[in-house]
């Protein structure tokens, strides 16, 4: 299948898909590219390498799924990135997080490219992003560049690879989107990887399904491979009523050790299809339903687990569900269960196991109250107050609620749950009490590390919005961040360190002389650093520098040096 101009064509049609302009080109022995317009001219490869993906598209993530393709520059940056086709320039992001420094360029045929954690934009880009910076007094931009009528053609060098923003190592990260939707399109549907590969299948899980919508798991169910991309699982006795199934699976590319994610995915049951996972599209506005579709808690512990049920799965678009993916297994019956996945390539696998019914023992413990997943909920604990909406969580769950005393401090610790609850829909907290403009609410987690939410401070209390449930505690923060000066850096460059242990940095600002100066920030080492070429800097003058950080409590640390 290939995506044209919004539908997919099937390569059985590929002779009939030719006569349109559809052209399949082998580059460099690993891609294979793909013309999807009627003007004749080629996609090619954003870098001009082989092609190896560190990442692909929908795949499982923390908070979303993933949006495009990541990929590999061998551990190294600085590596030319081209336009894949003739396009305009239509935005630019320069950030300390997310894609980093970013570019997104428009195309003839309502596709938007991305080209994301670039180490650096090629010269006509650099110069402009330069003056809005100073225009705005900011490192952080994100602009609409269309104004500036800057194109190129099809091969012109734009950026070079980096590893900027949250970005885990050197890579790229390539996005296709439809420009009047914003929707992302699973790039593999205009480039073929080199993939002999089928995916792999580490694990089944089996999950209890309660009347109230309570999720238990069940069990692990080993596979064993009986041949390649074929697995057997065996009869496995499970407590009559609702089943859920979870899929413990990972996918490979050849020449590449990286896991990818799953691509195409269905589940039957006594030959009947309960759930169709098939990842050609999807929205930003549907991120939220990554915790629909992944085990939590298996994400957790670095397990890729896709959950073949849930509530809101058929509100995804790239879910079909039946039945909200529950399997109905009776006393005694054994119903046969089949799982079939695919990647983009068509490599397939199979696992088939059986499901039998015995005596459900579990009962409800007498007084034990549930939290349906499809009401609205007032949660009172000690001083702290929770408003969850109808819809507000995943699944149902039962009720724990108790105030726990932090040994270190004696502050109260407000605990929602057992264990960490992710939410559909945010929740309201309130924790009523007196309170400092310094005061944050924090998320504290089973070690006692705390993580600071955006926190609003009310007339008899302090409030946050939530996506889990969890454990919370209110915590004043009195403390500057810090700053440190690491002299000259490698590159001509001027290094600080910043810190903030507790709310977390909100802002910075750098001045050279009185003046605002560009300086870069790096969370993830907690590095700010500044060019010794910046306009500011004359040679032979004495420079006096000050860096002003703030936390997100409004503590404001200042130094200066001379330089």
């Amino acid at each position: 299948m290939v995506y044209l101009h919004g539908k997919f064509i099937d390569f059985r049609d590929m002779k009939k898909s030719l006569s349109k302009g559809l052209i399949l080109v082998f580059l460099f022995n690993s891609l294979v590219v793909i013309s999807l317009n009627t003007t004749g001219q080629e996609w090619i490869a954003p870098i001009q390498n082989t092609i190896l993906l560190s990442g692909n598209f929908a795949e499982l993530r923390a908070t979303h799924f993933h949006s495009g393709i990541d990929i590999r520059t061998g551990g190294v940056e600085g590596l030319p990135v081209v336009c894949v086709k003739d396009g305009v320039l239509a935005r630019v992001g320069v950030s300390p997080t997310g894609y980093g420094q970013v570019l997104y360029i428009e195309h003839a045929d309502g596709t938007t490219t991305v080209y994301g954690h670039l180490q650096r934009f090629v010269p006509q880009i650099a110069e402009i992003v330069r003056k809005i910076q100073y225009d705005q007094e900011s490192f952080r931009i994100d602009e609409d560049m269309r104004s500036y009528g800057l194109t190129f053609r099809q091969g012109d060098t734009i950026a070079y690879s980096g590893n900027t923003g949250s970005s885990g190592g050197p890579h790229l990260h390539f996005e296709i989107r439809d420009t009047r939707t914003e929707y992302t399109v699973n790039p593999l549907h205009y480039y073929r990887i080199r993939d002999t590969k089928s995916p792999v299948v580490r694990m089944i899980y089996l999950y209890s399904i309660s009347d109230e919508g309570v999720v238990e798991f069940l069990r692990q169910c080993p596979v064993k491979q009986i041949q390649s991309g074929c697995y057997e699982g065996g009869q496995v006795s499970v407590p009559a009523g609702r089943i859920g199934i979870g899929v413990y699976a990972v996918d490979y590319m050849n020449d590449s050790w990286n896991k990818l994610g799953i691509y195409d995915m269905s589940l039957m049951a006594a030959g009947d299809t309960l759930f169709r996972m098939k990842t050609d599209t999807c929205s930003f506005g549907q991120s939220c339903f990554i915790n629909d579709v992944k085990d939590f808690d298996k994400y957790k512990k670095k397990e890729t687990v896709y959950r073949c049920f849930g509530n809101y799965q058929e509100q995804f678009k790239a879910i079909t569900n039946k039945n909200k993916g529950n399997i109905i297994v009776s006393k005694d019956s054994v119903v046969k269960v089949k799982v079939w996945l695919a990647d983009r390539n068509g490599n397939q696998t199979t696992v088939s196991l059986k499901l039998k019914g015995k005596q459900n023992n579990s009962e409800q413990v007498a007084g034990e109250e549930i939290l349906r997943y499809d009401r609205a909920h007032i949660l009172q604990v000690g001083d702290c107050l929770v408003k969850i909406d109808s819809g507000g969580l995943f699944f149902s769950t039962k009720k724990r609620l108790c105030v726990e005393k932090d040994t270190l401090s004696g502050r109260d610790i407000f605990v929602l749950s057992e264990k960490e609850v992710p939410l559909f829909k945010k929740a309201h907290l309130f924790i009523r009490g007196v309170y400092s403009p310094k005061a944050i609410i924090c998320e504290v987690n089973a070690s006692g590390k705390k993580f600071p939410l955006e926190t609003r401070l009310e007339a008899e209390g302090v409030s946050a919005d939530i996506g889990y449930l969890n454990r919370y505690t209110v915590v004043e923060d009195w403390e500057a961040p810090t700053i440190t000066y690491l002299g000259k850096l490698p590159g001509q460059t001027l290094g600080f360190r910043i810190k903030d242990d507790l709310s977390g940095i909100a802002a910075y600002r750098g001045e050279v002389n009185g003046k605002w100066c560009l300086f870069s920030y790096d969370p993830r080492v907690n590095l700010l650093k500044c060019s010794l070429t910046e306009p500011v800097f004359e040679v032979g003058k004495t420079h006096e520098i000050k860096i002003t950080v703030t936390d997100k409590a409004g503590n404001v640390r200042e130094k200066k040096i001379s330089l």
